[in-house]
């Protein structure tokens, strides 16, 4: 799901549900971040359990900057409120399957 008004609030909420959230920061003229949108939809088609949201850091910078983005692509990984870990730069689907079932381990 890709939001370009999003608020501070509507984030708050969405974190603190009881599911895991992934935060995809992006920009639209980052090559990078175009490869990391393909595994993000298989991810998801895959995964509709987790919430995802991919967020432009050219449209939304008080969001970026609230996260302390630096780096596009970035994820950010939320449970409950809780940054539980994040991740820079591309990764393919398999590493992105490892690391939410590593995730889900802690979460249980």
């Amino acid at each position: 799901m890709d939001l370009k008004n999003l608020d501070n609030v509507k984030i708050d909420y969405l974190i603190e549900k009881n599911k895991l959230i992934i935060l995809e920061f992006y920009t639209s003229w980052c090559p990078t971040c175009k490869m990391v949108d393909l595994t993000i939809e298989e991810f998801e088609e895959k995964h509709p359990e987790i919430f995802i949201l991919q967020i432009n850091v050219d449209q939304n910078q008080e969001l970026a900057n609230l996260y302390k983005i630096r780096t596009a692509p970035t994820m950010l990984f939320i449970y409950q409120g809780v940054l539980l870990d994040n991740y820079q730069g591309f990764i393919d689907i398999d590493d992105l399957e490892e690391l939410v079932a590593n995730l889900n381990c802690q979460m249980n």
